[in-house]
């Protein structure tokens, strides 16, 4: 039916073209005139198409000051299409131009030149813990500098980030050598990296490697359908163990079995060690991959006391509580760095999950400084805002010992959140916070002639805590009891 109307109309229109060929002429001049004074248009007046079609290039009016830089914080300015009206945001680079009082801080912004390193400080530091900024996904990656010794905790968050931490430890591993490596335990955003997306292009095939400390258990449903980074990673271990490198488990560490040590020390004065603590979950299976977590405790002793760092992987609130149980038991000690101390440093453990960091534990430790190495806001694992990493519930905890919380990265451009407290999708956008975060142990000599020293910080992108950022101002709350 319908192939019998195609060729009647066909017919009809034929008709028409022969019995009025001024009219067919006539429009067709009509459309002809139409394209021409188109195109005429938008090379004349090419405003008019920008303005109603997007179509073309911006005029930008200049540019406003939308919030002044000063020497220790960057300004936004914004420059608005004078033909659509849209708007352009640039970030103004901060001074760095600091007007220092007699104790050498900042009269303008408080930057403390006692407190903010710079990277040559970084370099010439006996001792620097270095939080690598992964992107935009969640994921552990710890470079540490002790002495003559690299170290490396973890290598996240995908396999596709060994490129980038290891073009990040080239500049400060110049030997070609990590002497300890601790692979804390067998999810992707912690061991993906050491074993890379191509053939030997992971961090465990690019150096040579001493000592590689790993987790003692994986969870059942790993045990029975092994996942392919958690093989490759034990592939990975094999090839290390047939070029030399020594390897034990977090529990031979601490049981000192098979040559294992407890206690790993630095340099040669005996100032500076490395200690395996105590997880219930090296002997005992748990039903979260988190809680086999390797926990690690660096400690800096000087004249005038101990500096005390404290890396916890991603152990969640049941291993958190058992080892704060065990520590609580003096006799469970074996030596004076077998304990949990006060820290001065805290890795968050779990990216700032509010399954860790737990009341318990922070109130033992009572960090001064924490870093979380996650893409604050996220919603990689959830749309619920409260619970995207760093959770609203760890942050209540850990800013009842200090407001001192850094952060790699932050997500912007969040979708609009809904009145149940979820984002309508789970876009973003990932920009670097504090980027890679270092602290680094300031060593000197006090008028006693005493050995002591003090922590700073220095970080590749802002200084800025997190909660100076319009993030949590916008997202999260404050209330320090």
């Amino acid at each position: 039916m319908s192939k019998k109307n195609s060729k009647s109309n066909a017919k009809k229109a034929e008709k028409v073209a022969k019995n009025h060929p001024k009219l067919i002429a006539a429009v067709a001049l009509i459309i002809a005139i139409i394209i021409v004074a188109a195109v005429v248009l938008y090379f004349v007046k090419p405003d008019i198409y920008h303005k109603y079609l997007g179509v073309g290039d911006h005029t930008w009016g200049e540019w406003n000051i939308k919030t002044e830089e000063t020497c220790g914080k960057k300004g936004l300015r914004l420059h608005v299409c004078t033909v659509c009206g849209e708007e352009e945001e640039e970030v103004v680079p901060a001074t760095g131009n600091h007007d220092y009082d007699d104790e050498d801080i900042c009269l303008v912004c408080g930057y403390d030149k006692n407190f903010f390193g710079t990277e040559t400080e970084v370099a010439e530091s006996e001792f620097s813990i270095h939080v690598i900024d992964l992107g935009e996904y969640a994921g552990d990656s710890i470079y540490i500098k002790a002495g003559d010794n690299d170290i490396l905790i973890d290598a996240g968050s995908r396999a596709g980030s060994a490129e980038l931490i290891c073009n990040y430890l080239a500049d400060y591993v110049t030997d070609g050598k990590l002497e300890y490596v601790i692979a804390t335990h067998a999810d992707q955003d912690h061991i993906a990296a050491f074993v890379g997306s191509g053939e030997n292009s992971g961090v465990l095939y690019k150096y040579e490697v001493d000592t590689l400390i790993k987790f003692d258990n994986i969870i059942k449903k790993k045990e029975n359908s092994p996942t392919k980074v958690y093989t490759d990673f034990m592939s990975a271990v094999d090839y290390l163990k047939a070029n030399g490198t020594t390897v034990y488990t977090a529990g031979q560490c601490y049981n000192e079995t098979d040559g294992a040590k407890r206690q790993y020390w630095l340099d040669s004065e005996h100032t500076l060690s490395m200690n395996i603590l105590y997880n219930h979950y090296y002997y005992n299976q748990s039903t979260d991959e988190n809680n086999h977590s390797v926990v690690t405790l660096f400690t800096k002793t000087t004249d005038t006391g101990n500096f005390n760092y404290l890396f916890t992987g991603d152990l969640e609130k049941d291993g958190e509580s058992r080892m704060v149980d065990y520590y609580a038991k003096p006799s469970n000690s074996k030596s004076e760095y077998d304990i949990l101390p006060e820290v001065d440093f805290y890795k968050a453990g779990h990216h700032g999950s509010g399954t860790s960091s737990t009341a318990k534990l922070l109130n033992v430790i009572q960090p001064k400084y924490i870093a979380i190495s996650c893409c604050a806001g996220s919603p990689e694992y959830t749309k619920n805002n409260s619970n995207t990493f760093p959770y609203q519930a760890s942050l209540d905890n850990m800013l009842q010992h200090t407001d001192k919380i850094f952060c790699t990265g932050m997500a912007t451009n969040l979708p609009e959140l809904g009145s149940d407290g979820k984002f309508t999708d789970d876009s973003y956008t990932y920009e670097p916070h504090n980027g890679n975060i270092v602290f680094f142990f300031n060593s000197r000599i006090n008028a006693a002639g005493e050995t002591t020293g003090n922590i700073k910080i220095w970080c590749s992108n802002s200084y800025d805590t997190l909660i100076e950022t319009e993030w949590f101002q916008k997202y999260r709350t404050y209330s320090k009891e």
